[in-house]
This record gives structure tokens, C-alpha cells and sequence, in this order.
């Protein structure tokens, strides 16, 4: 098929397949943008893009869509297909999950056709982030059935440290088991709360935004004398590394510098800005904003903080 020919194509295939129609056309559609982006030629896609009628944050939506499905198994990923629900914001957030994850979320009944997107939203943090995910139990939020049976206080005068407080919460669990009623904790409406669980939402987008920049299957290409020479077992270790280490072993992996800002930009820029949510000490804070500031303000990274903007703005994660 020729250029023309192929680019026609996938004109025609966005064209019958609205990203405001049924789950298999929102699949078609971002399938089809996926393709395109390894196909055509940058100068073609970006004229398919424009030319879309879609903005470019619903297509790049979609795109991430295609390539998350892509990356799902051949053998399950029609049935993954078979259980999103006809919404491309709830299969967009779907799609934050690991293939592996996204398949057993489907097997196990958690994903369905109706599933809203607040629903998909709580469902991933749970799965993704256990520790950051506040819901069941745990949550501050009461149904509406629900009835207060005792409260627990203690007294200003005698505070208790964060594993005292464990060990009691942990042991009132044990207790409300038995009787068949629920603990839930305290949730604070103060600024300091507020600040950390906004640090905690972004901490969320740039995790998965490193993951995506840099997946699996990529870090099990590379050498393993390579991942020896950082102490790097797994996937997960990389992603988790320092970020002196984890730059080390991309210009390594790469060759060069220069290849390093060519291939993996993103993904240093998407590290940065997670060690800056997870850290806080503020000097730590501080020096990480400036390199952020440093790398994204100079002429040749353009295009990098036209991305990261476009990041912000896509999840209201403003810097």
C-alpha cells in the first residue's frame, strides 16, 4: 500500500469511528491511532492528526489507548475489549494499568461496560498505589447506611507516633472483624492534608507516565550485563532507582547523551517530577525544581516542556 494509500486509510477508519461511540469504536479508533503513529511518517501523522477534527488532547488520549491495548497479549486482549465500557476518559484511565494487570482486572469482574469514570479512577489508585489509594474501609467516606457505633479519641497531651498508630489500628481491626463492623480512619480537611494527597494524585500521573516511557518490555531487551553493572534485578528497581543511577544507566543503555535526550527526554522529565512529589525535604524539593526549570528552559528542550505542559493541562497537574 502506498503512502497515500495508507494514509487515506487511516483517515477514513477515524472517520467511522467516533471517540464518542460504542467501546468497539473508541477501540477501532485508538488501535488505528496507534498504528498510524508507527507507520506513517511524523509530517503524515501530524497532518492525520490535525486533520482529525479531534483535539489534541482527546488524540492523544487515544493514542495512549492503541498502544496500551497493543501491548496486552494477542490471545486475552479481545476479551479485555469485550469488558471496557463505551467511554474513552473511562478506558483512558483503564489503560494506566500494566497489560498484565488490565487482563486479571477484566477476569476478575472489576472492570464492566458500565463502569463510570470516578469507578475506573478509585479502581486503578487501588490497584496501582495501595498506599496512596484511600477507598473501602479505610476511606473517610460513610455510606449512607451506615450507622456510627463509637468514636475513638485520644487526648491532645499524649500524641501517639505513626507506628503506635498502626499497631492499634491493626488491632481494632481484629476486634471489628469479629463483630462484623468497620474501622475507618480520620480523613483531614486541613491545608497540609490537602497538599499531600494533591502531591499524591501527581505522584500517580508521573509514575505512570515513567512506565509508559519506558515499559517492560523494553527493560528486558536490555542487556543483562547492563542491569548488573546498576544493581537492577527488575523492572520495578529502575523505575524506583535513584535518579543519578537511573540516569547513568540510560546514557549507558543508549550510548551517548545525545541519544539519552532523544529516546528517554520524557522519562527523565517524567522522574524528575516523580522524585519531586515523593521526597519531603524541601532542599531536595527545591533542587529538583530548579533542574526541572534547567533542562525544560532551554531552546532545544521546546519540545519537551510543550509536552510536559501539555501533561498539566491534560490532568490538572500545574507546576
Amino acid at each position: 500500500m502506498s503512502a497515500q494509500n495508507s494514509f487515506q486509510a487511516y483517515k477514513d477508519l477515524l472517520a467511522a469511528n467516533p471517540h464518542t461511540g460504542t467501546a468497539d469504536q473508541v477501540v477501532a479508533l485508538s488501535l488505528g491511532i496507534a498504528d498510524a503513529y508507527e507507520t506513517l511518517e511524523r509530517s503524515a501523522f501530524t497532518a492525520l492528526r490535525d486533520e482529525s477534527g479531534l483535539n489534541s488532547k482527546v488524540f492523544s488520549k487515544l493514542k495512549v489507548i492503541g498502544e496500551s491495548l497493543k501491548a496486552v497479549d494477542e490471545r486475552k486482549r479481545a476479551d479485555v475489549i469485550k469488558g471496557l465500557p463505551a467511554s474513552y476518559s473511562t478506558i483512558h484511565l483503564l489503560c494506566s494499568l500494566k497489560p498484565e494487570e488490565l487482563v486479571t482486572a477484566m477476569k476478575s469482574g472489576a472492570v464492566k461496560p458500565k463502569m463510570s469514570v470516578r469507578a475506573a479512577e478509585a479502581y486503578v489508585k487501588q490497584v496501582r498505589f495501595p498506599h496512596l489509594a484511600v477507598t473501602g474501609a479505610l476511606s473517610g467516606e460513610r455510606n449512607r447506611n451506615d450507622v456510627q457505633v463509637f468514636g475513638i479519641h485520644r487526648l491532645e497531651s499524649m500524641p501517639m507516633d505513626e507506628g503506635a498508630l498502626q499497631r492499634l489500628e491493626e488491632e481494632l481491626k481484629g476486634v471489628c472483624d469479629a463483630y462484623g463492623v468497620l474501622i475507618r480512619k480520620t480523613v483531614s480537611n486541613t491545608t497540609t492534608s490537602l497538599k499531600q494527597e494533591d502531591r499524591a494524585r501527581k505522584e500517580i500521573v508521573w509514575r505512570g507516565l515513567l512506565e509508559k516511557e519506558l515499559p517492560l518490555e523494553w527493560f528486558q531487551k536490555v542487556p543483562d550485563e547492563l542491569k548488573k553493572q546498576f544493581n537492577l534485578k527488575t523492572h520495578e528497581e529502575l523505575l524506583n532507582t535513584p535518579l543519578r543511577s537511573f540516569t547513568g544507566f540510560l546514557v549507558k543503555t543508549e550510548g551517548s547523551r545525545d541519544a539519552f535526550w532523544e529516546k528517554h527526554g520524557r522519562a527523565y522529565v517524567a522522574k524528575l517530577h516523580l522524585e519531586y512529589e515523593k521526597t519531603d525535604d524541601r532542599t531536595q524539593r527545591h533542587n529538583l525544581k530548579r533542574r526541572i526549570d534547567e533542562v525544560l528552559g532551554t531552546p532545544e528542550r521546546i519540545e519537551l516542556a510543550r509536552w510536559r505542559n501539555m501533561i498539566a493541562q491534560e490532568t490538572a497537574v500545574m507546576y
